[in-house]
């Protein structure tokens, strides 16, 4: 069976010697981990299209019986090039794409998740971006797992709170970031994850530690690879 959908790629690891298994979030499938064949060799097709923070219209062939499909072409939409030119909002996509691909079983649509992803990239591709983004990102959706914080009392100032979940990307950029509010909300979320669904992030930990650094810095310790391949070392 082939079918066509659109995607964003949130995450890549290495398969055998030239190929790669990609984790893409689609419009009308959900999470997918999908067989790119040669993709890996120097003059492989469809690299562009199994890049992290990539969003594309796939195409792909789905074996009878099988629950793991094959890319078998696709056109790329966009590959988001200001944000790659950026560390600061590459590492912030980067953790986007994490928190989706750790908040969503497999073979699971939701139109939510899948417009929050997108919109958040294109806005970031825009320009805006700010400290609070990522942290209304991932409330947001653990709001739409089924696992949000929203109606508890979280400590913070509740205009806030609410601004986090429901206010516009301006509107959110435009919060007042104080080191405190910030630091508390980041400590919420990452043990929320551990505690709570026993999964560790790993994104934050290479933003706080080579954000200050530049990129190539970065990709020099083998982190900026790492982390664009969703922290896998290919």
């Amino acid at each position: 069976m082939i079918f066509c959908d659109y995607g964003i790629v949130l995450w890549r690891r290495p398969l055998r010697e030239n190929d790669r298994i990609v984790t893409v979030y689609t419009k009308e499938r959900g999470k997918l981990e999908v067989n790119f064949k040669s993709v890996r060799l120097p003059k492989g097709r469809l690299k562009a299209l199994s890049e992290p923070v990539s969003f594309g219209d796939y195409r792909f062939y789905l074996k009878s019986g099988s629950s793991f499909p094959v890319c078998a072409g696709g056109k790329t939409l966009s590959v988001f090039p200001r944000i790659r030119r950026d560390m600061e909002l590459m590492f912030t996509a980067l953790y986007f794409c994490e928190v989706v691909a750790k908040l969503t079983p497999a073979n699971s649509p939701s139109p939510a998740k899948y417009d929050l992803l997108l919109g958040a990239l294109r806005e970031l591709e825009a320009g805006g971006c700010s400290q609070w983004m990522r942290h209304a990102f991932a409330l947001r959706m653990m709001e739409s797992a089924g696992f949000g914080l929203k109606h508890t009392a979280a400590g913070l100032d509740s205009g806030l709170w609410e601004t986090l979940h429901d206010g516009s990307w301006p509107q959110v950029h435009a919060l007042h970031a104080r080191d405190t509010d910030i630091n508390y909300l980041e400590n919420l979320i990452e043990r929320f994850f551990e505690e709570q669904l026993g999964l560790r992030l790993k994104t934050p930990e290479f933003i706080k530690n080579f954000c200050g650094k530049g990129y190539a810095s970065a990709i020099t310790a083998g982190i900026g690879r790492g982390v664009t391949g969703t922290l896998d070392t290919e």
